[in-house]
């Protein structure tokens, strides 16, 4: 009887030695899968470069083309807008360091400003989340945001996305990169984009290049002209006065 109870004994040990190496595994696998999860967060970017094509529709039936627009972003943080339209072309680069330069391409001007406070977690929606929050783990816009489902556009899975007037459509396994939009004034206008190219992937590199012989100028210079904002109304020139007031704190200081 003595040695029964004393295998039950052992065995009972076992069985709460098996239960705590269990648990001890499962928490070593959550925590190192919580770390990793951080780390994608942080500091895995997904590269991707995405071509969209914007239509503008008029109250009357009729249309234009508006502009061609590329997005893209690198595995280092660093992404870029570049917009080109029948008045010109203009192509903004962020780096996670904080640096962002703004090129007029047609008048080869660009102006340069170090921002402070930058996370570039905060620059590219989280699959994770449907394309709802940053991968800084915060909602993408102060406006709130509605999931309508999923849809499949041109051939790539994304999630559907309402806020105001805005409805935009995001691929899933293209980090998130908006592959439809449609906006609807409330004059009767419709904005649309519709996708042209996406391409996953590190994007080409001389869109993040700024080219070494551009003049450096304030952003009313560099959007308007060498005769910034004479003609502008007061709204517009107040804007203007705030963005180079800005550029006169935050500009890049000459090596």
């Amino acid at each position: 009887m003595l040695g029964i109870r004393f295998d039950r004994k052992r065995i009972r040990e076992w069985i709460w030695a098996l239960l705590i190496i269990v648990v001890g595994v499962g928490v070593g696998r959550f925590i190192h899968s919580q770390l990793r999860a951080q780390e994608a967060r942080h500091g895995r970017p997904i590269p991707y470069s995405v071509t969209l094509r914007e239509t503008v529709y008029n109250p009357d039936g009729t249309s234009k083309v508006a502009s061609d627009i590329i997005w893209a972003v690198r595995t280092d943080g660093s992404r870029v807008r570049r917009i080109k339209n029948a008045v010109g072309s203009e192509r903004v680069v962020e780096f996670p360091s904080g640096l962002e330069v703004a090129i007029n391409e047609g008048a080869n001007t660009k102006t340069s400003m170090m921002k402070p406070n930058v996370s570039s977690a905060r620059w590219q929606r989280d699959p994770q989340s449907k394309c709802l929050d940053s991968f800084a783990g915060k909602p993408m816009t102060s406006m709130p945001q509605t999931l309508i489902g999923e849809e499949t556009v041109e051939g790539y899975r994304t999630v559907k996305i309402v806020s105001d007037i805005i409805t935009s459509w995001y691929a899933l396994d293209y980090g998130c990169a908006l592959v439809k939009e449609r906006w609807v004034f409330g004059t009767g206008e419709v904005s649309e984009k519709q996708l042209v190219a996406l391409v996953s992937g590190e994007p080409n590199a001389a869109l993040f290049d700024a080219p070494a012989n551009a003049r450096e100028v304030p952003p009313s210079e560099r959007i308007l002209g060498s005769q910034g904002c004479k003609s502008c109304d007061p709204r517009t020139a107040e804007n203007f006065r705030k963005r180079d007031e800005e550029y006169l704190r935050l500009a890049v200081k000459p090596q």
